[in-house]
């Protein structure tokens, strides 16, 4: 199952639609069962309740998380990654990342192939890595997408389709997603690499971006502050 797709431009998720009602009313059995249920779960006890899954938020550490190979060659040496894999995030060592002098940070997408927001946000991330490679940050912020539940075969087919100049990895068994708060896709962490064993993270929002260049202002600004 895919994780839940998240709006355009970060609005609230919409409301599902919803469920049709029956034309008639509950039987008294019925009734009578929905009380007794109703009566059973106000005795079970608070620890009980299930907690929802939220998205690791800003100022918080970040899972070194596993990078599944579907990159292409050249991508994978511009991320200072060798091999087949798999990586894990704190492999990822850019060759311009030794000169930058400041914490190395990594922008990750979470997507998935099946989710129209990504698919609309595709040609707005290749332009977003455009103007990030012309910008002092380009030696700074490495950039890679993560498909959540998507095979590699899935991931080449999005980057096929969509054009997508970013780096993609794969996550077929939903492991990462789970592993960063199953978000809705898109989603996108910063990352700080500054410390290693120990990965920080800056940013934390779902949905699309306003724009790319705003999107790229925003990271400058925390970017600045990662001193």
């Amino acid at each position: 199952m895919h994780p839940h797709h998240a709006p355009q431009a970060f609005q609230p998720a919409a409301r599902p639609a919803t469920v049709p009602c029956r034309d008639t009313a509950p039987q008294p059995a019925t009734l009578l069962r929905i009380i007794l249920l109703a009566a059973l779960l106000a005795l079970l006890p608070a620890c009980a309740t299930p907690t929802l899954a939220e998205p690791v938020p800003a100022s918080t550490p970040f899972p070194d998380i596993p990078l599944e190979n579907a990159a292409s060659p050249d991508q994978l040496a511009a991320l200072g990654l060798s091999g087949q894999g798999p990586w894990k995030l704190s492999d990822i060592r850019p060759p311009g990342m030794k000169n930058a002098g400041k914490a190395p940070l990594v922008l990750i997408e979470i997507f998935s192939m099946y989710c129209p927001h990504c698919q609309r946000e595709a040609p707005h991330m290749n332009r977003f890595a455009e103007l990030l490679a012309a910008s002092p940050l380009k030696d700074r912020i490495a950039v890679i997408g993560v498909g959540a539940g998507n095979t590699r075969m899935e991931v080449d087919l999005f980057r096929e389709r969509y054009g997508v100049t970013i780096p993609l990895f794969a996550d077929p068994d939903l492991a990462v997603h789970e592993q960063v708060g199953e978000p809705g896709t898109p989603h996108f962490f910063l990352v700080s690499l500054k410390n290693r064993t120990a990965p920080a993270t800056l940013f934390s929002r779902t949905g699309r971006m306003a724009s790319p260049q705003s999107f790229l202002d925003e990271l400058a600004a925390i970017a600045k502050r990662a001193n």
